[in-house]
């Protein structure tokens, strides 16, 4: 569902066989990410490496021919051409690849498993979920057409929903840690960071008591009246800092927003067995399921379902 969501918005229309070819490289490369061996046939550094150069092989050649061609552009590859076509232009076909093939890959990776985290912080908190409920209602019914997708204003207005997407990312982030090297011993706050040094945990920050009343408390209220649309500040980089802050952050904002709204009009529960554990992503070791009724029935469907980090 994540990949052909992604390949819709980011590259447009697509032959089917290319999505799907272009999905099973993308699992090679996530299911490979974290190895440590010699890149030697065999390895799971060789199945990166191999995946890696397929997907970047298969970008080139589509954006080559939609150049061309101009036709089926997604708004993203759109604005891509527009700054390959300028005079002086710093971005060429093989950044163009780099900068599509680094978004999708990490949106697909670490959204479902937000989305899913999220889900559950919920489902754990009943005040939570009735609130959300709450604001979405409300704007459903003042709709002059009920039945309309979400517009941009009303995604910017909906404050509660983005107080409980900003606590969840508290909770769960993109990134466990942001890796820098001092070239010499730096001090900061007392504190001697030496040089070489290249850990820096997030966590750290997200959870410090000083910072965050009751940190380990899901509380999107602790958000009321700050600003709830930044994404990045000494306190608070769930999808990094600085140079490392996520290209794709605005973009998995609103994604988790379109899937909490339209989950909002159903009855649901988590499955109980859902548990969400951190190595370096979120994983879910017993997978993950959203079971859903529809307010006017009594049929239950599987509204999401996560096995790993897959979201169907």
């Amino acid at each position: 569902m994540m990949v052909d969501l992604i390949v819709k918005n980011v590259m447009g229309e697509m032959e089917s066989e290319a999505v799907k070819e272009l999905g099973l490289c993308w699992t090679t490369f996530r299911d490979n990410w974290f190895s440590f061996s010699y890149n030697i046939p065999g390895t799971s550094v060789y199945r990166f490496v191999k995946a890696r150069k397929r997907v970047a092989k298969l970008l080139k050649d589509l954006i080559q021919k939609k150049s061309k061609s101009k036709e089926g552009l997604g708004h993203f590859l759109d604005i891509l051409f527009d700054e390959m076509e300028k005079d002086g232009a710093v971005l060429d076909i093989d950044r163009a690849v780099n900068l599509i093939f680094t978004f999708s890959i990490l949106s697909q990776e670490t959204t479902p498993a937000i989305l899913a985290a999220t889900v559950k912080l919920i489902a754990d908190n009943p005040d939570v979920m009735e609130e959300l409920k709450k604001e979405h209602e409300a704007l459903v019914q003042n709709r002059v057409d009920k039945e309309a997708g979400l517009t941009w204003e009303e995604y910017k207005s909906m404050t509660f929903t983005h107080m409980v997407i900003k606590e969840s990312l508290r909770f769960t982030g993109t990134q466990a840690t942001v890796n820098r090297m001092p070239n010499e011993d730096f001090q900061i706050g007392g504190y001697t960071i030496p040089a070489g040094w290249l850990f820096f945990g997030i966590p750290l920050v997200h959870f410090d008591e000083k910072v965050y009343d009751d940190p380990l408390k899901f509380n999107p209220w602790r958000w009321e009246g700050k600003d709830i649309h930044s994404t990045s500040s000494k306190d608070y980089m769930p999808f990094g800092a600085g140079s490392t802050l996520c290209v794709g952050s605005e973009f998995a904002k609103l994604l988790i927003f379109i899937f909490l709204h339209h989950l909002s009009r159903f009855r649901w529960s988590l499955d109980p067995k859902t548990r969400v554990l951190r190595r370096y992503m979120l994983t879910f070791p017993a997978g993950c399921k959203v079971w859903g009724s529809i307010p006017r029935g009594c049929n239950v469907l599987v509204i999401m379902q996560i096995n790993g980090d897959k979201l169907t």
